[in-house]
């Protein structure tokens, strides 16, 4: 019999936060029933697609009113799926006291989570954890650690094991029509919002000096909302054959992680991208700005702006992380 019976993960934003929380998950798939959690977040369409062949993950809840957006929850629809799912434990790592009465609501008995002082939502938990109003970037994954620091449930940064099968991989490489023996390095070129991403000239000189070290293919990871970057890049370069572009093409996001996960190395600034190759166990280079870096995970090799401006960030300054990969 598991530990915790059928249970719930509810990460609440998009993307980028359901991979702070992937060590977690990881750890409560394995006390729970079927080896497997349910989990609920905004994003459901994406975040089913990146979990759809796995069994980490046995089920999303969508439970946002827009699903392409990581907008308002929709409270009676979570509470209807999670009563629907016969959910026995929830690990509420989410500080809406709107969440925590609709799980109570529909019937979840173990409801664990954080709260902060005056808040609402710890009269809806069974074990609420009381967090601090700042703790270290990112937030919600320190927010959850502390939740499962006082459940007493043990987790690993270092290797979450968050990697697609072979049949996926074999899929995607036969999609783009490349052998499975390519070798790739990946440029990351998605961001999350502007003054996080690095642009096209660092970029277009970090993948020039990679064409001549680097005897592979250069993989540009990101989708349609930056094209215009990688666009840039292909312009600039003299052998643009050398470059296999995702965000002019329309690839399933399991398959794009399939294809992450068997590069080299990534190099990108801060990011869904850098998230998921540091949690697929991946060297990554990762470009951050100085108020917003942050020291996760032991794959991110960091370079760090002395300012607020990413552009103060040289190719120089990166290269001296990638050089280090490549001699690897």
């Amino acid at each position: 019999m598991s530990e915790l019976g059928k249970t719930l993960v509810v990460t609440g934003g998009g993307l980028g936060d359901t991979l702070f929380h992937l060590p977690f998950i990881r750890s409560l798939q394995q006390r729970s029933e079927g080896n497997s959690v349910v989990l609920a977040c905004k994003k459901g369409r994406e975040i089913s697609e990146l979990f759809s062949e796995m069994d980490m993950v046995s089920k999303v809840l969508p439970i946002a009113r827009d699903q392409d957006v990581s907008g308002k929850a929709d409270l009676g629809r979570l509470r209807r799926l999670t009563k629907e799912a016969g959910i026995e434990s929830a690990f509420i790592f989410h500080k809406s006291t709107g969440i925590a009465f609709a799980i109570m609501l529909a019937g979840v008995k173990k409801r664990f989570g954080y709260f902060f002082k005056g808040s609402w939502n710890r009269f809806f938990l069974n074990k609420g954890t009381l967090a601090p109003k700042i703790v270290p970037l990112p937030a919600f994954m320190h927010h959850a650690a502390m939740v499962m620091d006082d459940v007493g449930i043990p987790y690993d940064y270092s290797d979450v094991r968050f990697r697609q099968p072979d049949h996926v991989i074999q899929t995607a490489f036969s999609n783009l029509g490349l052998s499975e023996k390519t070798r790739m390095v990946a440029l990351g070129v998605n961001a999350s919002a502007a003054y996080k991403q690095w642009g096209a000239d660092g970029y277009s000189a970090i993948a020039e000096r990679l064409l001549k070290e680097f005897s592979g293919q250069i993989l540009l990871f990101g989708a349609d909302d930056v094209k215009h970057v990688s666009e840039e890049i292909l312009k600039r370069t003299k052998q643009p054959e050398r470059f296999i572009d995702l965000t002019t093409k329309k690839v399933a996001l399991h398959h794009s992680h399939a294809l992450l996960q068997r590069c080299d190395f990534y190099v990108g600034n801060d990011s869904f991208g850098l998230n998921l190759a540091a949690m697929s166990s991946l060297p990554a280079v990762g470009i951050f700005i100085k108020s917003y870096y942050f020291a996760y995970s032991d794959w991110i090799k960091p370079v760090i702006s002395s300012s607020d401006n990413i552009a103060d960030i040289t190719a120089d300054m990166v290269w001296d992380e990638v050089g280090k990969l490549i001699a690897k």
